[in-house]
């Protein structure tokens, strides 16, 4: 029985790390919108001024991103669209899931790309 125990406890503290890491290695953190820009493909965020996003996709070279993208042909654009603009209006801080692709490296980017948009 004891030895069940420990079995089932390092399979879960093992999973537990392995979603712990895929979390962290996604999430943008929450930051400031200091402006937004919208084009025929894009939405693209901005942060302020000397804060960045957290991007490990690595999109221009570096973990940290002066903006983040959301692609105008997902399925959910409008949903992560609205998103963004009340944010903006209601000064909130505003986080992204990144999906771990990159835009384009056009009008300044690229940019990673996300899914899912936190508002604070």
């Amino acid at each position: 029985m004891i030895k069940i125990t420990k079995i089932l406890s390092t399979v879960l503290l093992a999973s537990l790390s392995v979603i712990g890491v895929c979390y962290a290695g996604n999430n943008s953190g929450k930051q400031n919108i200091y402006f937004y820009k919208i084009d025929s493909q894009r939405i693209v965020i901005s942060a302020p001024t000397g804060i960045k996003f957290i991007d490990n996709a690595n999109c221009n070279g570096t973990t940290e991103s002066t903006a983040v993208a959301i692609s105008a042909v997902r399925d959910n654009f409008a949903e992560l669209y609205a998103s963004v603009m009340l944010a903006h209006a209601n000064n909130r801080q505003i986080a992204f899931w990144l999906d771990g692709a990159c835009t384009p490296p056009m009008a300044g980017g690229p940019y990673p790309t996300a899914s899912m948009v936190y508002v604070y």
